[in-house]
This record gives structure tokens, sequence and C-alpha cells, in this order.
């Protein structure tokens, strides 16, 4: 099983987006896939047609000495029981709610366990072949849990001058996670919004290839299409098999199934 955080310090830079639709391109690609939900907005659920939950809460207190004991005997039946199926994409998620800020707050009340998301996550997703961690942007607490419980991290940032901070501060995270013995890696720095049409765009693109270098990933095309899949409640190739003559929806699916395609190689 592989961990994949999803992660970058600074919010609107597609990262749900990202999430569900790289795990809808590792699905299709005959992987089975977990998607963990760890922003306490739960927005991931409401994505492919579920309510928020508290699966992701259920999952952290079974780790959290003072909580664990209130869960009962069989934890991993009580946090099997909020994993939905979004049955057209073969996508399993565990889904999250603002309870999650709950766990959190009562993480940071007492001395942190680096590897309690890690090990969570290992003993009880053990089935899957890739467990996919969305996360809050702020760092600490949770965040910073995830991004150690990553095989890789996969950074999100928007093609524009003013979004770049973000990834900066998401690398310099993980350096300063490794001088502390994480055994991760970046899987690359993915830029999402891309416009080729504006400067602006351009020129955001190029600053994260020179920073990056191989890092920096193929770019996400700029698509309305993209940006209405959370209302329609679809992957980006389920709308492309509903909207089969439109050419930008098309691009944006080969484009996420390419990011797949890297993700599998890493």
């Amino acid at each position: 099983m592989k961990i994949i955080t999803v992660a970058n310090q600074k919010g609107g830079t597609g990262k749900t987006t990202t999430a569900v639709n790289l795990a809808a391109a590792l699905a299709l690609a005959g992987k089975k896939v977990l998607l963990v939900d760890l922003d306490p907005q739960g927005n991931l659920a409401t994505y492919l047609g579920h309510q928020p939950r508290p699966g992701a809460y259920n999952l952290l207190a079974a780790y959290i000495p003072g909580l664990a004991s209130l869960m009962g005997n069989d934890k991993s039946a009580q946090i099997r029981s909020f994993i939905v199926s979004a049955e057209r994409s073969q996508i399993s998620i565990l889904p999250g709610s603002s309870e999650t800020a709950n766990a959190q707050a009562i993480m940071l009340t007492g001395e942190r366990d680096l590897n309690l998301i890690r090990q969570a996550v290992s003993e009880q997703f053990a089935r899957y072949d890739l467990v996919i961690l969305d996360t809050a942007p702020s760092l600490g607490g949770i965040l910073e849990l995830a991004l150690w419980a990553a095989d890789e991290v996969l950074v999100p940032v928007a093609s524009e001058t003013a979004a770049i901070q973000g990834a900066y501060q998401t690398v310099a995270t993980l350096k300063a996670l490794t001088q502390r013995g994480w055994q991760g890696c970046l899987a690359g720095i993915l830029p999402t919004f891309y416009d080729e049409r504006t400067v602006e765009r351009r020129e955001g693109l190029l600053h994260l290839q020179q920073a990056f270098g191989v890092l920096a990933l193929s770019p996400i095309h700029e698509c309305t299409a993209i940006r209405e899949l959370p209302a329609n409640q679809m992957t980006i190739f389920e709308k492309a098999e509903a909207e089969k003559t439109n050419s930008y929806v098309r691009r944006a699916a080969q484009e996420y199934s390419a990011l797949g395609k890297t993700i599998l190689k890493g």
C-alpha cells in the first residue's frame, strides 16, 4: 500500500479536485483506491455525492490516547462503517466533517505522535493499493501528520505568481520533516488552472519549472468543466464520457490520466 498526501499550505490550489481525479485515474488503471478527507470542511464526500460524516475523526480518535478508550472494542469495524463508495468511479471514500477539527484540537493539547496518521492508515487500510489523503491548507496538527504519513506528497499550485509561495512553504516543510527522519518523497509540483493565453499563467508555469525542474509536472489546464465538477458530483472522466465532443474536457481527462501514470511510476 502506498500513501499519497495532496497538500499545499495555501488554499485555492485545487487540492480536492486533484485528489478526486487522481484517485479516479488510478482506479481506472485497475488500482484499489481509498480517499481520506482530512479537511474539516468535509468537501471531498460531497464532491462525489455523499454527505460529510465523521469518518476521519473516528480514524484519528482510535489512535489518540484518551479518545481511543471511548470507542469500544472493535475500532476497525467502527472506522470501516463510515467508508462509502463512489460506484461510478470505483473509488472508496472515508468522509470527513467539522468533527475532524476536534480531533486536531485534542492532539495539539498533548505530546504529538508524528506517526499517528501513518500508523492509523497502515493498520486500517492495508487492503487498498493506494490511499490518498486530502488535507486542509493550514500547517500544524493534522497537515503535518499527513505529510509525515506520506510515501509521496503531491503539491498542486495555481499557475500564477501570487500562489507559488505556497509551494515553496510546503517544500520547506518537507525538508524540515526530512531532517526529523521523514522517509517519503516529493512526487511533484502540479501546476493547476493553467491558461497559456494569459501572461501571468505562462510566467507562473515558467517560474515553477525553473524553481523545481523535473519535479514540476505537466500542468492541468484551466477548464470551466473542472470547476463545475463538484456541483455535478462527477470526476473528469465521467464528465468526458458525458461530453464526448468537448475537446477541453477530453484534454483535462487526458491530463489527469497522465498524472495517474506518473504517480504509478513513482
